[in-house]
C-alpha cells in the first residue's frame, strides 16, 4: 500500500522557542490538493498579538483574538488529520515541529507524539535536488544581505522558489499556510515526476533507521548547509550513545593538514576540562537532527574527498575513547520558564491523570484532576483558565490573574528587544507590543516590505494602550 504524504505549515505569534503559540494550521493531502484542512484558533486570553509576526504575515491582530476555538479545544481534529499520514512535510521544518511540539505540550500532551512517523524538511530536500537535478528545480540568485554584507545570494524562502520554478503562476498569497502548503507541495510533486530516483530516496534522507544503517556501518554521509548549497562530506569514527557520534569532516581534515601532534593535544585538554576546543575537523554529530542525511554513495555526487589513514584512523578513536568517553553530551540546565521545560513531558506519574483529564467531557470533570508533577498543575490551571476559568476556585484564578497582569507589564532582560529578538527572548508584552508597533510603522515604507499592509495592526496600538491603563 503507498505511503500517505502531507504538507502542514503554522502560522504562529512568534519566533522564540516555546512561545510560538499557534493561531492556524493547514494541512494538505500531498498527492490530492483537493484534500486541504485549514484549522483556526485563537491565542490564548493570557497571551498577547505580536505585531512583527502579524505584520510580516499580513494577518489582522484581531483575527487572533476572535472566537475560535481555543488550541486545546481543537487539538485532538489536527491530531486526527496529521497523524492519519505515514509522511508528514514542512517548508523550514525546525520552526513547525517547533510549534508543534510546543502545542502538544501546551495541550498536556507528549511533545513527541509524531515520532513515528518520518517526517522531512522540504527546504534542503528542493534545494539538493537542485544541485542533483538543476534542469528539473531551481534555486534562485537574488540581491539582498546577510551579516551585514550585500551580494547575491541563493534565496530558500518559499515564495521566490516558487516563482523561479512556477512563473506563470501567481494565484497564490503568500504568507498564508494554506497558500504555503499547497505551493511546497507543488514543488515536491514536480520532483515526484521528474527526477523519480531522487524522490525514492526522499524517506532515507531524513529516516531515524536508515540514518542508523549509516552511522553504524561506518559510512561517509553529507552535512548539507543549504544557505551556500555546500555539501561537506563527514566520516563517523565513534559512537558515543545510539545517537550521538563524532565524525570527521573530511574536507577540514584533508586542508588542515591530517592528523597532527596538535590535534592529539586538544583532544586531551578537552577531556581534562581545560579547554572546550575540539580540533575543527571533529564534530559531534547527532542522527536525530532535523536536517537532512546523505549516505554519499547514493547518488553521483559533486564531491572529492580522500580518507584518513588507518592507522590515523585508530588513534584519534582511541584517543576518544580514553579521553572523550565521558564527556557530557546534552549538559544539564535548569529551565527558567515553563513554557521551556517540555523535555520528559508529560511525567509517568501524570500519565493517567492526563488521560482522565482528556477524556473528561466537562470542565467540572476536569478542574477535580489531580496531577503531582509541577509542570502538570501549571499546565492543567492555564488550560482551565483560557478555557472555562469560571471553574477555578477563587485563590487559584486570582494566581493566574496576577501572573498574567505581571506577565504583560515585564520589562526584564529576557521581554526586551534586541538584536535578532524583536519581541524580546519569551512572550509579548504592553512595552515590547507598542515597541514593535512603532517599528513596523517606521519600516512600512521600505521597499523590501512593499507587499505588507500596516493596516493589519490598525487600533492595536489603542488596545494596548487602554489595556495598559486599566492594569495600573
Amino acid at each position: 500500500m503507498d505511503e500517505k504524504e502531507c504538507v502542514f505549515d503554522w502560522e504562529a505569534n512568534g519566533l522564540n522557542d516555546g512561545f510560538r503559540y499557534p493561531h492556524q494550521i493547514a494541512i494538505i493531502d500531498n498527492d490530492n490538493e483537493d484534500i486541504c484542512n485549514t484549522y483556526n484558533m485563537r491565542l490564548p486570553h493570557y497571551e498577547l498579538p505580536g505585531p512583527v509576526a502579524l505584520y510580516k504575515t499580513n494577518t489582522n491582530w484581531k483575527k487572533t483574538k476572535e472566537n475560535h476555538p481555543s488550541l486545546y479545544e481543537i487539538m485532538p481534529s489536527i491530531l486526527d488529520d496529521l497523524l492519519s499520514y505515514d509522511i508528514l512535510w514542512a517548508y523550514n521544518y525546525s520552526y513547525d515541529k517547533g510549534v508543534l511540539e510546543e502545542s502538544l505540550f501546551n495541550t498536556g500532551r507528549s511533545p513527541y507524539l509524531y515520532k513515528d512517523k518520518i517526517v522531512c524538511d522540504a527546504m534542503p530536500f528542493i534545494s539538493i535536488a537542485s544541485i542533483l537535478y538543476p534542469e528539473v528545480i531551481k534555486i534562485p540568485m537574488i540581491e539582498g544581505e546577510r551579516r551585514g554584507k550585500k551580494g547575491i545570494y541563493n534565496s530558500h524562502k518559499l515564495e521566490n522558489v516558487y516563482k523561479e520554478n512556477f512563473t506563470d503562476d501567481d494565484e497564490l498569497t503568500w504568507h498564508v499556510a494554506e497558500s504555503d502548503i499547497i505551493a511546497t507541495s507543488r514543488l515536491l510533486q514536480k520532483i515526484k515526476s521528474e527526477a523519480p530516483e531522487f524522490w525514492n530516496f526522499r524517506t532515507r534522507m531524513f529516516s531515524k533507521f536508515a540514518r542508523e544503517d549509516i552511522f553504524s556501518k561506518r559510512a561517509v554521509w553529507i552535512r548539507y548547509y543549504q544557505d551556500k548549497k555546500q555539501m561537506f562530506p563527514m566520516l563517523p569514527i565513534y559512537e558515543r550513545d545510539r545517537d550521538n557520534y563524532f565524525s570527521i569532516d573530511l574536507e577540514k581534515y584533508e586542508k588542515d593538514g591530517g592528523f597532527e601532534e596538535k590535534h592529539k593535544n586538544q583532544i586531551i585538554k578537552v577531556g581534562s576540562g581545560k579547554s572546550k576546543t575540539l580540533p575543527d575537523w571533529l564534530h559531534s554529530s547527532y542522527i536525530k537532527t532535523g536536517g537532512i542525511i546523505l549516505d554519499a554513495s547514493w547518488f553521483d555526487l559533486p564531491l572529492k574527498y580522500s580518507l584518513p589513514e588507518n592507522s590515523d584512523l585508530l588513534e584519534i578513536k582511541n584517543l576518544i575513547s580514553e579521553h572523550l568517553s565521558n564527556l557530557q553530551i546534552w549538559p544539564e540546565k535548569e529551565e527558567k520558564y515553563l513554557e521551556k521545560s517540555r523535555f520528559g513531558f508529560p511525567p509517568r506519574e501524570d500519565l493517567g491523570s492526563w488521560d482522565s483529564f482528556h477524556k473528561a467531557e466537562t470542565w467540572d470533570e476536569k478542574v477535580q484532576i489531580r496531577f503531582k508533577d509541577a509542570r502538570s498543575k501549571r499546565i492543567a490551571k492555564r488550560i482551565i483558565f483560557d478555557n472555562a476559568p469560571e471553574v477555578l476556585d477563587d485563590n487559584a484564578y486570582k494566581i493566574i490573574e496576577e501572573f498574567i497582569k505581571e506577565r504583560w507589564k515585564s520589562i526584564g532582560p529576557d521581554q526586551r528587544p534586541m538584536k535578532n529578538y524583536d519581541s524580546g527572548k519569551t512572550w509579548v508584552t504592553i512595552p515590547t507590543a507598542l515597541e514593535n508597533i512603532r517599528k513596523c510603522e517606521m519600516e512600512d515604507n521600505l521597499e523590501e516590505n512593499s507587499e505588507l499592509d500596516i493596516d493589519c495592526l490598525n487600533g492595536y496600538k489603542e488596545y494596548l494602550l487602554d489595556l495598559n491603563e486599566q492594569l495600573k
